[in-house]
């Protein structure tokens, strides 16, 4: 019986941990690439075992995926409603301009200092060079002063603000505290390369290493300071923990204030005549008068990738708690591969149906559910309502959502006319009308006449979609 009860709880284990990765796996479906950047950059902080390995900034960098299948069973059963809202959140400038407010400056001070924090970005760091703000024509603003004013910008709150970039924000946060360790301080700053990997023994090494360099050189005159230290893998690691401890973005719960702008998340690209002769390359699509390659918009999401040195390391120490991050870098790789790889095929498949909007534009959409493509990808249908949310195609043609891609029939009698196509041919006919005002009826036959059967309260409808007035009105 206990070796009963031992396998339900193994099982029960499983299960949650399935449920959970489907959960994940879902979500990623539905994120833009704004929110799964961010993701990614969360879990490369939070994980060693990922590593992000092309640089966008100090904590932006790039990882190549590994596939797996993790996730491909992940979209069944799940729906999930995705509400946006306003961002009300009281923006960065406004909660420091209402902390400098109450302070005691003097005007050349106050005006330096509301400078300083209208140069500051999305993360709290400066946009421009500081030095650049001083006012020449203004005697009374000199760089000591500007100086004075940074360190009273830096008093404010959120503490790690002000600062060039995120290894400065981490010393001014530690030195603001009391209790930070004499060694966080030192690794802090200008020796921020200490914690790559972060792992405490080799940290101790570089760090052994670096005194006993210094303590070489005759001139040094920090060399009595370097030797107090006197680290030991325990100090190391106290000063590790406290190091985590402090916010790499400390600006990150304030509105930004910036405008966001679309990116599209796939592209779709006419390959030229010559290169059609040639047999269709992988990611391909051809139809009547074209050829079109289909791709990943892969510079807006950083590729990212299990981190060698910890599965080195994780190889010579053998133990459970670096093989649980291990196993959970490698479910979050798949669960990524996944939902880029589903992207991409639903794209593929779209692409296929739509060579007549690829090779003529606007007004050429022929029906499609997002049920047809579910069913070419082996999907569950939900999964298909989740990639198109929040996702752009760049084609020749333009910019697309890609929910303008799935549009219906225009009637039930017209399976192979979509509303698009139908809508499009209602405009040219009453832009061709020459000034007569053909009622809705009217319309609705001369429609017929070009094989769109539509009934004249379905033209009504279209008509008003398209902001065109009755012919009473008109």
């Amino acid at each position: 019986m206990t070796g009963f009860g031992l396998q339900q709880r193994q099982r029960a284990s499983q299960i949650q941990r399935i449920c959970q990765k489907q959960i994940q796996a879902l979500k990623f479906l539905a994120m833009d690439s704004k929110n799964l950047t961010e993701e990614i950059y969360k879990a490369a902080e939070e994980n060693p075992a990922l590593v992000i390995t092309k640089n966008r900034s100090s904590w932006d960098r790039t990882k190549t995926a590994v596939p797996t299948a993790s996730g491909m069973a992940a979209s069944e059963n799940f729906q999930a409603a995705l509400e946006s809202k306003a961002d009300e959140r009281e923006s960065l400038q406004d909660h420091l301009l209402g902390q400098l407010n109450s302070m005691r400056l003097s005007e050349t001070e106050k005006s330096l200092c509301e400078k300083l924090i209208f140069n500051l970005d999305s993360k709290g760091f400066h946009i421009l060079a500081p030095i650049s703000l001083l006012d020449k024509k203004d005697k009374l603003q000199t760089p000591g002063l500007l100086e004075k004013c940074i360190e009273t910008v830096r008093q404010l709150e959120p503490s790690g603000i002000c600062v060039v970039n995120t290894e400065e924000s981490l010393l001014v946060q530690a030195r603001q505290r009391e209790n930070a360790p004499p060694l966080a301080l030192f690794i802090l700053n200008g020796r921020f390369n200490f914690l790559d990997p972060p792992y405490p023994e080799k940290i101790l090494q570089k760090i052994k290493a670096f005194i006993a360099k210094q303590k070489k050189l005759f001139a040094d005159s920090n060399a009595e300071e370097y030797s107090t230290l006197n680290p030991t893998l325990r100090s190391v690691e106290e000063a590790l923990g406290f190091i985590r401890t402090l916010d790499p973005l400390p600006a990150r719960n304030f509105s930004s204030g910036e405008i966001h702008f679309i990116a599209p998340d796939v592209y779709i690209e006419k390959i030229s005549g010559m290169a059609q002769q040639n047999q269709l390359e992988e990611n391909t699509v051809s139809g009547s008068g074209g050829l079109w390659k289909i791709r990943l918009a892969q510079e807006n999401i950083p590729q990212i990738s299990l981190n060698p040195e910890f599965m080195q390391l994780a190889e010579n120490k053998n133990q459970n708690s670096m093989e649980e991050e291990l196993r959970k870098a490698k479910e979050f790789i798949g669960m990524l591969e996944f939902r880029q790889g589903t992207l991409l095929r639903a794209c593929i498949e779209i692409a296929k149906i739509q060579t007549d909007f690829l090779l003529r534009g606007p007004g050429n959409l022929v029906p499609l559910r997002q049920k047809d493509i579910a069913d070419k990808l082996s999907v569950h249908e939900t999964t298909i309502s989740r990639i198109a949310n929040s996702k752009f195609i760049q084609c020749e043609w333009g910019l697309f959502d890609l929910k303008f891609f799935f549009t219906n029939a225009a009637s039930s009698k017209n399976k192979n006319i979509s509303k698009d196509k139908a809508m499009s041919e209602l405009k040219k006919l009453l832009n061709s009308s020459s000034g007569k005002k053909m009622s809705d009826q009217k319309l609705s036959e001369e429609l017929e006449k070009s094989g769109i059967k539509i009934a004249r309260r379905t033209v009504a409808k279209y008509r008003n979609k398209l902001c065109i007035e009755s012919s009473y009105n008109r």
